[in-house]
């Protein structure tokens, strides 16, 4: 025997929507509801839930007065816009019902993001409440896209850099994409005699989950190799790295952040390497209109 108040209402739950979605979107959902049971429900209703996850660091002293510290993983709720779309409804066994209701999402909703450490979560959730039992619910991913920025509010700090040998100035796009090729060009203008082992360009996914971080290098390309430059020298070099096309997209969010960035690394025999680094957005939505 199954008591009543242990066990969910007997229904199927369908959730209708598109699944990729921009910021600020007003989402239409459709819920459909097919009773198993004669149901006496309290509501339903939808949800549009962000979630994210980051660390902190915890520490615990003993009945010793010995301290340790470790890092937990938490997860936070970003957002959470709900909805009812009946109230005290009655469902016969085998009936149908079916809503239509809208949800807008944040406009600085975070776009969805999982990598080694950022995870960045958005779902759909309907909710079929029933008095004195546990709830029946059915979910539904829901990805949130990074839009690009207009091209004249795309500044990011630039690429220079001023050393006792050399000057170095990089130069790439400010925005991207996954799947697309990045092209830069590295200028060098000499001020001593310089020998260099090798200069090389690095793609880095910079991630920062509270008490976690960790930059990674994606993509690397060599640009030379061993090469010596004279005094008053002027020298330009092409360069291109590929954004994978399973690349998470830029995403700052309250307790986390992913970046990206291009860092040129003119490597120096036995001495410190000069490094330039520049930041690039990568979004994978199209701009937004401007009004």
């Amino acid at each position: 025997m199954v008591f009543k108040f242990l066990s969910k209402p007997n229904a199927k739950i369908e959730i209708v929507s598109q699944n990729k979605v921009l910021p600020g979107t007003l989402l239409p959902v459709e819920i459909r509801l097919t009773a198993q049971e004669d149901i006496k429900a309290r509501e339903v209703r939808v949800e549009l839930v962000g979630e994210e996850t980051y660390y902190i660091k915890e520490t615990h002293r003993d009945s010793k007065g010995h301290t340790s510290t470790q890092v937990v993983r938490k997860t936070d709720t970003i957002a959470r816009i709900a909805k009812t779309v009946a109230e005290q409804p009655t469902f016969g066994n085998g009936s149908m019902q079916r809503w239509e209701v809208s949800l807008q999402l944040p406009s600085n909703a975070p776009p969805t993001c999982r990598t080694k450490l950022i995870n960045i979560q958005w779902k759909l959730k309907a909710v079929l409440d029933v008095p004195k039992q546990p709830d029946q619910s059915q979910e539904m991913p829901l990805y949130v896209l990074c839009p690009c920025p207009q091209a004249d509010t795309a500044t990011m700090p630039l690429g220079e850099k001023i050393f006792n040998d050399v000057a170095v100035n990089v130069v790439v796009p400010q925005v991207a994409s996954p799947g697309e090729t990045l092209v830069g060009r590295l200028t060098l203008k000499i001020k001593d005699k310089l020998n260099v082992q090798g200069i090389r360009a690095e793609l880095v996914q910079i991630e920062d989950a509270g008490a976690r971080q960790a930059d990674e290098v994606i993509v690397k390309t060599d640009i030379s190799g061993a090469i010596e430059f004279n005094q008053g020298e002027d020298r330009s070099f092409d360069f291109y790295l590929n954004i994978p096309a399973e690349a998470a997209p830029t995403a700052v969010s309250q307790h986390s952040n992913l970046r990206w960035k291009v860092k040129t690394v003119i490597a120096r025999r036995m001495k410190t390497d000069f490094n330039v680094e520049q930041e690039v957005f990568v979004c994978n939505a199209a701009p937004e209109p401007k009004k």
